[in-house]
């Protein structure tokens, strides 16, 4: 950030984020990350891959290593600053579309052990300026599915997969107790979806508290028609029905 600001200003420009948050940070830190797991023989989850040489650092037989991809590297590339500037502004960087690509292809191949959001609803207010200023963060719950239903129309994934991406592998890696699965005794957290005619995300679409989307303009051909949380409808055409379905998440031993 030092070097940055002193070839740019106080506040760089968004296009230099994945200079200042580079690629080589990213790959020398999962690095260390997965040679430590392999010497030691501990689990190790590697979190928000974002470079395709982090990729490269997996082998078949790291059965004790898993991974996460966020909706936001797999969305997006850096070609897309020059559009959503501080919007897309996250840590690790979003990178290039070859990298993008490299992720996606990940999802199919197991690479890639979960999907996840890394929600960050941070309000448009602290999203001005630019590299140094701008928080870094953004809100993407709401547009996780269809995104990951986007992938599916594009063949990127099977249908079988995006569920194993999110939802069984998380409970899985993570020992969540009786979730993830439609099982007998299992709590019946369930989405129905559907294939509707294209439709385009506004401003008024946005349900998080923040009150804004990255996805804003983006055309998406599924919609989210029903959410049970716990057995409970807790989301129906179009409007949250109950907030008071929640209960706490428990773990095996």
């Amino acid at each position: 950030m030092a070097e940055a600001k002193r070839l740019y200003g106080n506040d760089p420009d968004m296009t230099h984020h994945p200079e200042i948050r580079s690629r080589e940070a990213c790959v020398e830190c999962s690095k260390v990350a997965v040679d430590m797991a392999r010497r030691h023989g501990t689990q190790l989850h590697l979190a928000h891959i974002s470079t395709r040489e982090e990729l490269n650092l997996l082998r078949p037989d790291d059965k004790n290593i898993t991974t996460e991809a966020v909706i936001g590297h797999l969305m997006f590339n850096d070609r897309d600053y020059a559009r959503l500037g501080t919007l897309i502004k996250v840590n690790p960087s979003i990178k290039t579309a070859e990298d993008q690509a490299e992720l996606r292809k990940a999802l199919a191949d197991g690479r890639i052990s979960v999907v996840a959001t890394d929600h960050a609803p941070h309000l448009l207010s602290d999203k001005l300026g630019g590299a140094a200023k701008a928080a870094s963060g953004m809100p993407s719950i709401q547009y996780s599915l269809l995104s990951m239903l986007e992938l599916l129309d594009q063949g990127v994934i099977s249908m079988e997969r995006l569920v194993e991406l999110m939802c069984h592998n998380p409970a899985k890696i993570f020992n969540v107790s009786k979730r993830g699965f439609i099982r007998k005794g299992y709590k019946a957290d369930l989405v129905m979806v559907r294939k509707v005619e294209p439709w385009t995300v506004k401003a008024d679409n946005v349900m998080s508290k923040c009150g804004w989307t990255p996805f804003e303009g983006h055309t998406f051909s599924w919609r989210v028609e029903r959410t049970f949380c716990n057995g409970k409808t807790v989301f129906a055409d179009g409007h949250i029905v109950d907030t008071n379905a929640a209960e706490a998440v428990r773990f095996r031993e």
